[in-house]
């Protein structure tokens, strides 16, 4: 079956491109595109949106009376990535004084306003402003907030070349050395969400000289080891990785940019008014785990806004080679493994340089991470100091950021844990 739809492929990709018709064909198509894209687009006038749908982060952190900075910052391979700094809360009055900091890193396929569109109540990067701390969002290379000194990701295809290991050890520590020099601050907390947590992980091994600067790492769906991952769309990418390499690379796909086809999508068919609401929470839920109870429909329009975000192929190939293997290693290549790496497989992290205090959280409904996956990499962690198995049977991956009452259930004994690691500083 699967040398028939390759072949299918061939076949296909061969015929359009010998078409006599295909300029005239791609016309029609781009017409007929752009035909119902207006007409999506007029339909998303009249429906009922959450009113922060269209905010971008400024817009945002201003209606809610945060402090907003933008800073860049360039790595040494090339990629500009634009941070997000909450310096104060919004009901601080002494705004000059230094506050004690905590890095943030989002997940795949999302920016740092995973951290932010939940408002003021629920959003973590808030609550953290207002528990009385210095707040940097990272944003790693692929997304809408990052670019490069010479490849445009819209042509070059050499700008997708990179999975989270790059992110890891390149984007982090930039983004890491620019907020220490700019606050001046000799330690922080680094917390991380779903692959941020990967990042975090390569990044503290890979450059164990970082390590004594952090305080606190505080993981939110730890996602290292994954070879006992359930969820039935990972488990499909990583059976069928050949596959799906050959396929993408036949066809040139190296990146799943951001599309405005999400959020305007989202407006239409994931409004309040919409028949089929119900719908858009279950497809989301069928990838991470279902948790319906704790979806709020009404910020769903707010979160198709700006997720997903863009993402690397390589990336997704990389974590299909964790599932594969029950390994939590760099890139496997292949028979390049041996001019990369010296050796016939890929040298796999050593996380027990991970030296720092570590917290984490997890819960049992994750189709991303196996709870006998993290219990693994807990074992191999010489530092952990929380390790908190969520007791709601329901909570799945995403509920980290979306859930309704993610604050009760998860934010409030984070910040007790951070607190106890790097006490804040309020007005």
């Amino acid at each position: 079956m699967r040398l028939a739809f390759v072949i299918c492929i061939l076949c296909y990709t061969s015929d359009v491109v010998r078409s006599d018709n295909y300029a005239k064909d791609n016309n029609d198509v781009e017409k007929l595109f752009e035909f119902v894209w207006e007409a999506l687009e007029a339909i998303a006038k009249f429906v009922p949106l959450h009113p922060d749908t269209d905010l971008n982060i400024s817009q945002l952190l201003n209606k809610y009376g945060y402090p907003f900075e933008e800073h860049n910052v360039t790595t040494e391979d090339g990629h500009i990535l634009t941070m997000h700094r909450i310096a104060h809360g919004r009901n601080e009055t002494i705004t000059e004084k230094k506050r004690p900091v905590v890095f943030m890193k989002h997940c795949v396929a999302c920016s740092s306003m995973i951290f932010l569109y939940s408002g003021p109540e629920n959003s973590l990067a808030m609550l953290l402003a207002d528990q009385g701390y210095d707040v940097w969002l990272c944003n790693t290379r692929g997304n809408i907030y990052t670019s490069h000194t010479t490849l445009d990701p819209n042509k070059d295809s050499d700008y997708w070349d990179f999975s989270f290991h790059e992110k890891g050890y390149y984007d982090i520590p930039a983004s890491v050395d620019y907020m220490l020099k700019y606050t001046k601050v000799d330690n922080f907390t680094f917390l991380g969400f779903s692959q941020g947590t990967t990042e975090g992980l390569v990044f503290t091994t890979m450059r164990p000289e970082y390590v004594e600067k952090i305080n606190l790492m505080a993981l939110l769906s730890p996602v290292a080891y994954m070879g006992n991952s359930s969820g039935l769309i990972p488990r499909l990418l990583s059976e069928n990785q050949e596959l799906i390499e050959l396929t993408f690379g036949l066809l040139g796909i190296h990146s799943v940019p951001f599309t405005p086809l999400i959020p305007l999508l989202g407006k239409v068919f994931c409004n309040d008014a919409s028949s089929v609401q119900d719908v858009c929470p279950l497809i989301m839920d069928f990838i991470v785990g279902f948790d319906l109870p704790q979806v709020n429909k009404t910020l769903l329009t707010v979160f198709l806004a700006s997720s997903p975000d863009g993402i690397s192929i390589k990336e997704l190939y990389h974590f299909g080679q964790e599932i594969r293997s029950g390994y939590f290693r760099q890139y496997d290549y292949g028979v390049g493994n041996l001019i990369r790496y010296g050796s016939l497989e890929p040298p796999s992290y050593n996380v027990s340089k991970i030296t720092c205090p570590v917290a984490a959280y997890y819960g049992k409904n994750d189709f991303f991470v196996a709870t006998k996956d993290v219990e693994h990499l807990f074992q191999q962690l010489p530092n952990v100091v929380v390790s908190h198995l969520l007791e709601y049977e329901a909570f799945n991956h995403l509920d980290f950021v979306t859930a309704i009452d993610v604050k009760a259930m998860v934010y409030d004994m984070l910040f007790e844990t951070i607190k106890k690691f790097n006490p804040p500083n309020k007005s």
